[in-house]
């Protein structure tokens, strides 16, 4: 005989595995936001090396 899980049980599982989805999801968002920031950060910094030349050349 197959043994049945309670119902709570099946929907604990749902709802733990419905958790783990959203905060991967967060993560994944994180992560990309992350990355985004690294991007704008190496342009600005070599904006701000451009404008320091131009000034030091004056």
């Amino acid at each position: 005989m197959i043994k049945r899980r309670p119902l709570a049980t099946t929907l604990y599982k749902a709802y733990l595995r419905s958790r783990l989805d959203r905060c991967t999801r967060e993560l994944q968002v994180i992560a990309a936001q992350r990355e985004n920031d690294i991007h704008a950060e190496r342009i600005l910094h070599r904006e701000v090396s451009e404008v320091r030349s131009k000034l030091l050349s004056l």
